[in-house]
């Protein structure tokens, strides 16, 4: 998530170096590695706020914080290279280039995972596995029906992000609306 420094580095050589002496090559790869998963650095995003900043006041992220924010709400992943350069280059507080960044990540496959994490916590449904209809009342529903309806979900979802529909769109949508919206995107 962001550049390796010469300090990274140091450590990461000097537990090779203290493993090859211990046991050659491969305990030496065995050790950097061990000391690279388990650094706070590697394991979770973290931000540093700038030096002499006063407790409490407001601060603008780093571009390479803003990179990884955005990656990990849009994709769940780390930054993929073209977003890392352009952070690295100080170019993401240009509203523009940001813009331009967030429409060709959206465009990415990877956007998926935003669909798919909005729309199971806004609409609980990872609950809908756990739901048993009253077969009487509804004699039809199957496992395919669930998956069907989990999926028409996410479908009308990522078309609505995807195409910079309105919010109040995806907030006032009903069943037609939805079918229509379907049918005209994905051919359903």
């Amino acid at each position: 998530r962001r550049p390796v420094t010469e300090k990274d580095l140091g450590r990461l050589l000097s537990s090779y170096e203290a493993g090859q002496a211990e046991g050659g090559f491969e305990v030496g790869i065995q050790y950097g590695l061990e000391r690279m998963l388990a650094s706070p650095s590697f394991l979770f995003r973290i931000e540093q706020k700038p030096a002499n900043q006063a407790p409490g006041t407001t601060y603008r992220l780093s571009d390479l914080d803003v990179a990884s924010r955005l990656s990990f709400f849009l994709w769940s992943s780390i930054p993929d290279d073209e977003l890392l350069d352009v952070a690295i280059r100080g170019k993401l507080g240009d509203p523009a280039v940001l813009a331009r960044q967030v429409r060709r990540m959206l465009g990415d496959p990877r956007s998926q995972a935003l669909v798919d994490n909005f729309a199971t916590q806004w609409l609980s449904l990872g609950k809908l596995a756990g739901i048993v209809p009253d077969v009487d009342v509804y004699p039809d529903f199957d496992e395919n029906l669930r998956e069907a309806m989990q999926q028409e979900t996410r479908r009308f979802i990522g078309s609505q992000l995807r195409e910079d529909r309105s919010v109040m769109e995806l907030l006032t949508a009903n069943y037609t609306f939805v079918n229509e919206r379907l049918a005209e995107h994905y051919g359903i």
